[in-house]
């Protein structure tokens, strides 16, 4: 998944938010892009399964 925003997309007030603060909203999706990753290896039962078939 692509975490940058399209540069179309940007407007003169997001371009200064993001200069002053970072891009939050990119941060964001790599945190949750990260953490549904972690979620996805914890809930994966598959490797269990193989041992006790």
């Amino acid at each position: 998944m692509n975490t940058t925003t399209p540069s179309s997309s940007r407007t003169p007030i997001y371009e200064e938010l993001v200069e002053k603060h970072g891009d939050v909203l990119a941060e964001v999706r790599e945190v949750a892009e990260r953490s549904q990753l972690k979620a996805s290896q914890a809930l994966d039962w598959s490797d269990l399964r193989r041992r006790h078939a």
